[in-house]
């Protein structure tokens, strides 16, 4: 979950700091106005679940300066309450939760005070068939905001099944069956390796990660499948000599995923809601002149004073074999004149084969 914190905070940036930014229609006679921005994105799959919250802040000094100061972006622990809610198709509250804090998990430097951040947390194990709701109560005021999102089913890959052919020049076709409230997919493909010290037979793992789409996934087919078909095998070879440095003191060999020899290949595919699929939409850059930028939020408040997101991702995976029983896939990697530099050798010949 702290990778997911960290992912979508590039993401979410333009919308916590608007409440800092110049606008043209300032009024400066104006009383503070306590507005809330809070984001998170749950997972079925995690232990825990964290939730970031903060809050606007007013000033005349340099707004950059002001929050880098703790006491500025986080409410205090006595001025509000935050819930979570789990509710049925027939909007039936379940079970209630008020979320403890952590400052356990370090924030990366950045704009806003850092290290140390507040997260609120929750230990649920959240239900595909139920809808969660967030909640903030202002104890001051009494008022409430919230935002809600369903969560995503479990879902498999159809196809490939065991290898992946590398050398096809064709578009190569991979079927998932779709996740229950999904509305956007992304594929990534992860190829692991070590590298040998030729000097000290050090050995080091290694790995390389790309998205395989270009843009998010977003239409099923009639039978519930997901098709795409957007990507050429052997452009895969292309991303490795453009990724992976030359080096000549060391010797690289495929890697054994959790142990499995050949098996150096990670197909995962991700799933998401459709208010995060909304906020990626909005929040993506536009070709137009005009430079306005809208703003989405599926944060409920009576006077527009909460932004923020609360959505929903899960993902499944498979492992795939990269061997020489179906178009010479290690010959490929060892020889062809995009990876010869890269110095990989046959997996047969690493210091991690298997020798039973």
């Amino acid at each position: 979950m702290k990778k997911i914190i960290q992912n979508i905070w590039i993401l979410l940036l333009p919308l916590l700091f608007c409440c800092a930014a110049c606008k043209q229609n300032i009024d400066l006679t104006a009383e503070y106005k306590d507005i809330s921005f809070a984001y998170a994105i749950l997972d079925k799959n995690d232990s825990l679940h964290y939730f970031k919250i903060y809050k606007g802040f007013l000033t005349d000094e340099n707004a950059f300066v002001q929050a880098q100061d703790w006491e500025n972006i986080y409410y205090s622990l006595d001025s509000v309450e935050v819930r979570l809610e789990e509710y049925n198709s027939a909007r039936t509250l379940l079970r209630s939760q008020v979320l403890d804090t952590t400052t356990v998990i370090p924030k990366d430097e950045g704009i806003f005070a850092s290290p140390k951040q507040l997260l609120y947390y929750s230990n649920w194990q959240l239900n595909p068939d139920y809808v969660y709701r967030l909640v903030i109560h202002h104890r001051n005021t009494g008022e409430e905001v919230y935002a809600e999102t369903p969560i995503m089913g479990r879902f498999s890959v159809r196809r490939p099944t065991n290898s992946w052919n590398m050398n096809l020049e064709k578009p190569y076709l991979m079927q998932f069956y779709q996740s229950e409230n999904a509305a956007g997919y992304d594929i990534l493909l992860t190829f692991a390796y070590i590298e040998v010290d030729n000097n000290t037979g050090e050995i080091e793992h290694k790995s390389f990660t790309r998205r395989l789409n270009s843009d998010i996934i977003r239409t099923p087919s009639s039978a519930g499948e997901i098709s795409y078909s957007g990507f050429t095998p052997h452009d895969f070879y292309r991303f490795l000599a453009q990724y992976i440095p030359v080096k000549d003191n060391v010797t690289r060999y495929i890697d054994a995923i959790d142990g499995q020899p050949y098996r150096c290949l990670r197909l995962s595919i991700w799933s998401t809601s459709q208010d995060f699929l909304y906020y990626h939409d909005v929040s993506t850059p536009s070709s137009s002149i005009v430079d306005n930028r809208l703003e989405y939020t599926n944060f409920v408040s009576e006077d527009e004073n909460a932004y923020g997101l609360l959505a929903s991702r899960t993902s499944t995976h498979i492992d795939l074999m990269l061997d020489n029983s179906q178009g010479h896939n290690e010959d490929t990697l060892v020889l062809s004149p995009l990876t010869r530099a890269l110095n990989f050798g046959y997996y047969r010949n690493s210091p991690l084969f298997p020798t039973e």
